[in-house]
């Protein structure tokens, strides 16, 4: 008897030691160098995804439609994007499914625009050379700001420019007005930009989703629960100590702590607890999502796509395009 537990407690520790010494796994995660990513710089930094035995590997692009092949291609796990190329994806194919809401900003798109150039507003872009990122979210803005002054696309000269090229265009008198999201707005307003209009006032939603491969949550499920364990953990320590946290988004876009805070205020950005998640107010609660405000309003990002021939049409079927249940099984484990 003696000899069968030294045995087995030996064979115990053989285990522990063998998973402490274990290689992490490796999590291919997307994302995007011209928005911000406060949660995401701070759990790399701080050795989050570490102590959750994954190696994060962070790969950069510069928008969310350029994630799009990576996905499709199995060239990441995990992407943080838009509304827009999330839908885009979804409609053309790409098996990608929407987990979770990583972000939510009321005013971090917002149209701004010259005063020097006789505009003070909206009525007064006509015929004004207005930037916008067509087919994305400050595209879907600026058509929802025009329709509150009885404008349409064609009142306005639309300019396509990716955010980046938007503050040099802006100072070199190229473009009138601009829509577009931090921190390029910011760069454009501190030029003397006025804004017109936000997220907020034009009554739609915009923010950032964690989107995963539809293989990755079925065939690695305990790595995506660490993922969200990972993500609960930042959302828990920016509860406690902001400045930490945004220490290393700051950094990594090159503002001081005061700048970067100033920043955060203009976008008016908060980050739903994963809990709240499962409401109305987001995903809805599991087997409602049809009903939910996401879903609705998703589906009108797809008709906006539909109108501006980015998909052929709306979905016929959503099934599949919020997948809630690793959030709703994480939230029984460590919330029950």
């Amino acid at each position: 008897m003696l000899k069968k537990i030294v045995g087995a407690a030996a064979a115990v520790s053989l285990l522990v030691s063998s998973l402490s010494w274990a290689e992490p796994t490796t999590v291919r995660i997307a994302y995007q160098t011209g928005d911000i990513n406060v949660l995401l710089s701070y759990a790399n930094g701080a050795g989050l995804f570490e102590k959750q035995g994954i190696k994060a590997e962070l790969i950069p692009f510069p928008a969310g439609p350029a994630i799009l092949p990576a996905l499709a291609g199995g060239k990441v796990d995990l992407a943080w994007m838009g509304e827009m190329p999330a839908v885009t994806g979804f409609s053309n194919g790409i098996p990608l499914e929407v987990l979770m809401m990583e972000r939510q900003d009321d005013t971090n798109i917002r149209l701004s625009a010259n005063s020097k150039a006789g505009i003070s507003s909206i009525e007064q872009l006509k015929g004004k050379r207005v930037a916008a990122s067509v087919g994305s979210s400050s595209h879907h803005h600026l058509l929802e700001a025009l329709k509150t002054a009885g404008l349409t696309q064609s009142d306005v000269i639309l300019v396509n420019l990716p955010p980046a090229n938007m503050p040099p265009a802006y100072a070199a008198g190229q473009i009138d007005a601009a829509v577009t999201w931090e921190p390029a707005i910011g760069l454009i307003e501190e030029q003397g930009a006025k804004t017109l209009a936000t997220t907020r006032s034009l009554g739609t939603i915009t923010g950032g989703y964690w989107i995963g491969q539809q293989s990755f949550s079925r065939q690695r499920p305990e790595v995506l629960q660490a993922f969200l364990a990972v993500w609960d953990q930042a959302l828990k320590d920016y509860a406690k100590d902001v400045s930490g946290v945004r220490r290393y988004e700051a950094e990594r876009i090159g503002q001081t702590p005061e700048q970067f805070d100033a920043l955060i205020k203009r976008q008016s950005a908060s980050h739903p607890a994963l809990a709240e998640q499962l409401t109305s107010k987001f995903f809805g609660q599991p087997g409602q999502e049809k009903d939910s405000r996401l879903r609705k309003h998703f589906e009108g990002i797809a008709q906006f796509l539909v109108e501006q021939k980015r998909i052929d049409a709306v979905p016929a079927d959503w099934g599949g395009f919020f997948n809630t249940k690793p959030l709703e099984t994480y939230l029984k484990a460590h919330n029950p």
